[in-house]
């Protein structure tokens, strides 16, 4: 469960980036957002008695000091941790660099979540300069990327404490707003799983920033949530595709439709170091013993970054397998359904628990799911569960799967105007986490 950012080179033009993303977030909170709800109360009134869409749906940022969240990107060349350089992720907004081929594609590093959200909610239609008219408030703080400092660099004896600046600037800058609700009207994003803000004990992995007593009413957006703990929600890992439009999308998915699926099941990974028996292995030996699985090796590089890899495996197979990793969550879950392929899961809590605002109720009309105990113990052969599909049946368990891609997108989207009539994984995130708040504001 130890994830990472793994360093690259370069970081050109950084303090131009930087001072673009600062200004862009300093110019959108001055947008044509702060007339409109500078307005008059009985001007309110009436766009309420003439259908206001953002009703009841409103969202205030706090405008937290850049120490939490784009100080962070300055340090990106092994300011954080001696090891890493993440300068390269954060481009384009936490998109990654461009990736030549296919278009609209990246080689995005999903721990650069937190980037890609705040730069879109500054420009949400119905973010509020007022605190006093909003349902929600976001935090913008990059806490994942704090969490370097704490798991790998100078601050490792102060992992106790991540998060307890951000209360004590709530307490001192925010108080009202911040202790109305005791906090549960906020929310936050984080790059990373649950499992590395959670510390067992004093000598186990993570930070204690999801059990500080002052956040605890606080919602946490992750990468994957642990399923008993109701303040945390999950949102898809960040794909390599973030296509800027409706049209650009609706391409894609037709392309995915119409691709050639000439292998029954493909695997996608990379086998674990001294863990000889567990299900990813004895998966990758079903997989090169068969003649209907193509095995993609991951050995020495992250595939997740490079579509090149990832796209020809996912493409042309019927069934993509995604067994637990360090934690029960995989990112090439998101990847392989981008691409059409119906995931093959092996436990419950690598989707089923997690992603409900993003994923139908009902799993078995979009993926398979197998006891990996079947495969571990009883020596259960993955193709022969899925040699009993019919044809008909892996269309329409395909079709379902395209019909979820928007679900997992962060788009690109350059102005809020683009966002009408859309929606992608940070709308239905925060559509989740509006409904979460006013269900809870109605008991």
């Amino acid at each position: 469960m130890r994830g990472r950012v793994y360093g690259v080179r370069g970081c050109m033009f950084l303090g131009m980036l930087i001072l673009a993303l600062r200004a862009f977030i300093h110019f959108e909170s001055r947008s044509p957002h702060q007339a409109q709800e500078s307005s008059s109360s009985s001007s309110s009134s009436a766009s309420s008695s003439t259908g206001d869409v953002c009703e009841g749906r409103r969202v205030f940022v706090h405008e937290l000091p850049t120490s939490f969240n784009t100080d962070l990107l300055q340090r990106c060349n092994k300011g954080l941790a001696d090891w890493i350089n993440f300068c390269d992720h954060w481009v384009n907004d936490g998109f990654g660099q461009r990736v030549d081929n296919p278009e609209y594609w990246y080689a995005t590093n999903n721990y650069l979540l937190e980037v890609m959200f705040h730069r879109r909610i500054v420009t949400y239609p119905c973010r509020t300069l007022n605190p006093w008219k909003a349902q929600i408030f976001f935090l913008p703080y990059y806490g994942g990327l704090e969490a370097l400092e704490y798991l790998y660099g100078e601050k490792k004896h102060l992992r106790n404490s991540q998060g307890l600046d951000l209360v004590h600037w709530l307490e001192h800058n925010a108080a009202e707003i911040w202790s109305r609700h005791g906090g549960a009207d906020h929310f936050m994003v984080l790059g990373r799983t649950a499992w590395d803000f959670f510390r067992q004990n004093e000598t186990s992995w993570g930070t204690r920033l999801l059990q500080q007593v002052e956040l605890a009413h606080v919602h946490a957006l992750v990468l994957e949530k642990m399923p008993w703990e109701p303040m945390q929600e999950a949102v898809p890992y960040p794909t390599s595709y973030h296509p800027p439009s409706l049209s650009a999308r609706q391409e894609w998915m037709q392309q995915v439709r119409s691709s050639n699926r000439t292998v029954l099941f493909s695997f996608v990974g990379a086998p674990r170091p001294g863990k000889p028996g567990d299900i990813r292995s004895q998966l990758i030996e079903q997989c090169m013993k068969s003649t209907k699985c193509k095995f993609t090796d991951c050995t020495g590089m992250s595939c997740g970054r490079y579509p090149q890899v990832l796209l020809p495996a996912f493409m042309h197979a019927d069934f993509c397998l995604q067994p637990q990793g360090d934690t029960p969550t995989r990112k090439s879950t998101f990847d392989s359904m981008i691409a059409g392929c119906i995931p093959v899961f092996f436990h419950p809590d690598s989707a089923y628990t997690q992603y409900k605002w993003h994923l139908p109720e009902d799993p078995k009309a979009y993926s398979v799911l197998i006891d990996e105990k079947q495969v571990q113990q009883d020596g259960l052969k993955v193709e022969d569960v899925l040699l009993k599909f019919k044809q008909e049946e892996i269309i329409a368990l395909r079709e379902r799967v395209i019909s979820l891609i928007p679900n997992f997108l962060y788009m690109n989207f350059s102005s809020p105007g683009e966002l009408t009539g859309t929606f992608d994984a940070f709308d239905l995130s925060v559509n989740g986490m509006l409904k979460k708040v006013n269900s809870w504001k109605l008991q």
